[in-house]
């Protein structure tokens, strides 16, 4: 599928057409007078509708959370859909009731509430301001440790250092934050070509600085209405997977977003036009999801994305319109375009004992290209003891899924969260989330991966070369055994220090689809980081 995972990522380069987008200081323009036009409009809202920015996916609390949603603790906050509003965080957790909770999940909700609660008396509107620093000693520079990477520059281990400086705020309508990030691994990431994640165009100050915007965005809120632009991390997938659609992993581009609805039923979209690595083809990204909860124990969502665009393409409202939640389904060879279909479903059957799955097609509207399939089915145990969740999930992803049969999709899609940037493949995986204090969290994994030679960046093999059933695998398969600990230990103060690790031994038969080259390895990180308090300021 082309806009899967670091969709697109093709050393190759084709000729340069003219863009038919807008400049982006053009729309940034449109949506900042759009706001400000619905904010003077808008009627007041009471105390407690206030607007609220988002709590970063790499939070220490989203598996304490997923561990409380799995027991039937929480049910005001998606079990697909992140991230979550600080405020409904904070509102969900100070509704939990001591009677529910063990001694360890009492004490995590009391360090979560002091963390995220704003000071008795604070204004109206409040803007805070942090910083941190550290870094990682790392064995590879791939973020994935399933995928090994033993050969190389981007298999030494390293020291990549990471520092942020940090700010949110929030007003009765607006909020909003920004992360300014420095990270060695904007250098040294080898799913981008010569491991650069931020091209020279982007460079800030000198053209050698690793330092790109993770976070930056502003979003109008209103109880059931939200619309934003910027970007912002997401995650779309059950907890412990990375989303199919869409996914913390890869990195995130600007984009207009919007939600519509409340916790039982929304609809929630984004609209983005990447650019690429030197191309000049215009390229669109528009993706929705449809979730509904008819009860507390069951959720159901509809997903579907499409990358559209080519040769002075232009921006199509019938490949973004969330009203007509299947309109990409149609075969206009018009507009040349590869498109997704997902369903998810989260069912609670038992008091923390959860069940979910995840149903994936992918097309092209070229060459008949319909369709190759993934999907994932998952447990959760939340009850087998305070403070533990047991997770197990199986993947399968098609070996022709992931790919494209349109040239102009050949380039690479800069900085793009999409899902999954693996194709080809069978996964199984036993993983543990235990918090032996509320200060500490255990993290014991077990991962079994399979993986053909297929490549999403490769161009579709002719009609005519393909078998009359498609192979689950393709060619000489990868088997990767690895058994790791991970965890991560915070220590609260005037100045809060983290240090989080994943340690494992990867046990690989065929090696890089080799075969016959077998290997055992050592692979992980070791992450430290010193935050400062955060310091606020009320707006009158």
């Amino acid at each position: 599928m082309a806009q899967s995972g670091r969709a697109l990522r093709s050393g190759r380069r084709g000729p340069r057409f003219k863009s038919g987008r807008p400049d982006l200081n053009t729309r940034q323009a449109v949506f900042a007078a759009l706001v400000a036009l619905v904010t003077l409009l808008a009627p007041p809202v009471a105390r407690g509708q206030d607007a609220s920015p988002y709590l970063a996916l790499d939070h220490w609390a989203y598996p304490v959370l997923e561990s409380w949603i799995a027991r039937g603790n929480i049910n005001s906050l998606s079990p697909f859909t992140r991230p979550y509003r600080i405020a409904d965080v904070l509102g969900a957790a100070e509704r939990l009731v001591d009677a529910d909770l063990s001694v360890v999940d009492a004490g995590l909700r009391d360090r979560l509430i002091a963390e995220l609660a704003r000071p008795a008396g604070s204004a109206d509107a409040h803007v805070e301001f942090g910083l941190e620093g550290g870094g990682r000693l790392v064995t590879q520079t791939h973020p994935d440790p399933l995928q090994a990477v033993l050969e190389g520059e981007f298999g030494d281990t390293r020291v990549l250092e990471r520092f942020d400086a940090i700010a949110s705020g929030a007003s009765p309508y607006l909020a909003g934050g920004v992360r300014l990030r420095r990270d060695g691994i904007y250098s040294n990431d080898p799913r981008f070509p010569d491991g650069q994640v931020t091209s020279r165009r982007d460079g800030l100050f000198t053209d050698d600085l690793s330092v790109r915007l993770e976070e930056a965005y502003v979003e109008f809120q209103l109880p059931h209405v939200r619309v934003g632009f910027g970007r912002l991390d997401r995650q779309w997938g059950p907890a412990g997977t990375d989303g199919f659609l869409r996914s913390a992993n890869p990195y995130s581009l600007d984009e207009l977003s919007y939600r519509f609805g409340t916790d039982r039923v929304f609809l929630i979209g984004t609209i983005a036009g990447p650019t690429d690595f030197g191309a000049d083809t215009a390229r669109y990204v528009s993706m929705h999801r449809l979730e509904f909860r008819p009860s507390d124990r069951l959720v159901l969502a509809v997903s579907e994305s499409v990358v559209y665009g080519g040769p002075g393409g232009r921006f199509q409202f019938a490949l973004a319109n969330p009203v007509s939640i299947w309109q990409i389904a149609l075969d206009d060879a018009e507009i040349p375009h590869n498109k997704l279909g997902q369903a998810d479903v989260w069912w609670q059957a038992s008091r923390g004992v959860v069940l979910t799955g995840s149903l994936l097609a992918d097309a092209t509207n070229r060459e008949g290209s319909c369709c190759q399939m993934g999907g994932t089915l998952g447990f959760a145990l939340a009850g087998l003891a305070p403070g533990l969740n047991v997770r197990g999930q199986a993947t399968v992803i098609q070996s022709l899924a992931y790919r494209t049969s349109l040239p102009w999709e050949e380039y690479s899609l800069d900085r793009v969260g999409f899902g999954w940037d693996k194709s080809d493949l069978v996964l199984a995986t036993l993983e543990a989330d235990w918090f032996a204090t509320p200060m500490l969290r255990l993290s014991p994994r077990l991962d079994i991966q399979v993986r053909g030679e297929g490549d999403f960046r490769q161009l579709r093999p002719p009609f005519e070369e393909l078998p009359d059933l498609p192979r689950l695998l393709l060619g000489t398969s990868e088997t990767t055994l690895r058994p790791a600990i991970g965890g991560r230990w915070t220590k609260n103060g005037r100045f809060r220090l983290d240090i989080e690790w994943d340690a494992g031994l990867s046990i690989i038969s065929d090696y890089g689809n080799v075969e016959g080259d077998d290997r055992t390895e050592f692979t992980g990180s070791l992450s430290i980081r010193l935050a400062t308090p955060r310091w606020g300021v009320d707006l009158h």
